[in-house]
């Protein structure tokens, strides 16, 4: 994995885990213009990847307008790389933003990227939590949750592609704040995930597993009372919303509770072990 930016052997790192930012020693180079930004962050979000003329014209509003236009937004990021990188002309062609004849790449392993790092530091992190290694998911998940700075601003003034490309880290950090509070209760810190639990539920009113989760750290909280709320009102909006009751484990989560079954307090099961524990019971 690369080091951090105070250590890096880059001298480049380009941002996109929030508003776009292209940092050199500390101090922001990107571009102010909406649409040479939109060229870089589209490059960004397809990095290591053809980026064809079509799709720029395809997916940045108000549109370019034509393919000399996008040589010019071109021949500029180059000249920023350039002066970011202290490179030749000849080297950031070659090296980082290549010109091939299905239309150009950004060659993201040039400097550092804190999608690549992102997305390094999750699959660390949940191959540590299917070690059971919950002690060390921890840390690599919270290093990877602290690299976005907010949503990925850039993303939601391109089009369909580029949408989509920000749903699934979008999504992705979502699974990576699950994976690290699961790590947490595995590692008997229901305490401090309450708060946490209580605000996600609000900011996902429906999510079933972020509520079986908050009703696990209630209940090992010794606020089973509020475990069993939680499920309440739960079932009340889904019927309300979806027409429909929570999910068969959630169900038996919530009967667990009621007995209580003592296995909800055995913090070191991961969920899916506990779901399965309390069904087969």
């Amino acid at each position: 994995m690369k080091r951090s930016s105070a250590t890096s052997e880059y001298q480049l790192r380009l941002e996109l885990l929030g508003p776009l930012a292209l940092r050199c020693n500390g101090v922001d180079l990107a571009p102010s213009a909406p649409r040479l930004r939109a060229v870089l962050s589209l490059l960004a979000l397809n990095g290591n990847r053809v980026v064809t003329p079509s799709m720029f014209l395809r997916e940045i509003s108000p549109p370019i307008g034509s393919r000399n236009t996008l040589q010019t937004y071109i021949f500029h990021l180059r000249k920023l790389f350039e002066k970011s990188l202290e490179r030749s002309s000849e080297y950031v062609a070659r090296e980082v933003l290549l010109t091939h004849a299905d239309g150009y790449l950004l060659c993201t392993d040039s400097f550092e990227f804190d999608i690549s790092e992102f997305e390094q530091l999750v699959e660390a992190g949940n191959a540590a939590l299917d070690d059971r290694d919950f002690v060390g998911a921890v840390p690599l998940l919270n290093n990877a949750l602290a690299l976005w700075r907010g949503p990925i601003t850039e993303a939601w003034s391109l089009g369909t592609q580029a949408h989509a490309h920000a749903t699934r880290f979008e999504e992705l950090r979502f699974r990576a704040l699950i994976a690290c509070i699961e790590a947490n209760l595995c590692l008997g810190r229901h305490h401090e995930m309450v708060s946490e639990l209580a605000s996600l539920v609000v900011e996902y009113p429906l999510q079933q597993t972020v509520h079986a989760m908050f009703m696990l750290a209630l209940h090992r909280s010794e606020r089973t009372s509020g475990a069993l709320a939680v499920f309440r009102r739960l079932s009340a909006r889904m019927r309300e919303e979806l027409g429909i009751e929570p999910s068969p484990r959630l169900q038996a989560l919530h009967q667990a509770l009621l007995a209580p079954d003592p296995v909800l307090t055995v913090h070191h099961r991961r969920l899916e072990e506990l779901f399965g524990a309390i069904t087969v019971a």
